[in-house]
């Protein structure tokens, strides 16, 4: 959530001493805005997925390589055999 973070907490300009030239700027700026926000929200979602990706194969990887240690010892990888290896 870096960029939307960024994007929601950033410090918000006081329009007061800008007077009317502050209203066509907010008319635009508004709309912009809300499109950034939503490429941020794109973006940080793209990011969260690839990272569950990598964490699921991270745990195949280790799955493989426990079924390799297993198959190695002339033993069947089953469920609770792994689970004797992931305690370990």
């Amino acid at each position: 959530m870096k960029y939307t973070h960024y994007i929601l907490q950033g410090s918000p300009i006081d329009p007061e001493p800008f007077g009317v030239i502050a209203i066509p700027a907010a008319i635009i700026a508004v709309p912009m805005l809300i499109g950034l926000l939503g490429a941020a929200i794109l973006m940080d979602s793209g990011r969260y997925v690839r990272l569950r990706y990598v964490l699921h194969q991270r745990e195949q990887r280790r799955m493989n390589y426990w079924r390799s240690v297993l198959i190695s010892l002339d033993k069947v990888p089953t469920n609770q055999l792994i689970g004797l290896l992931k305690a370990a």
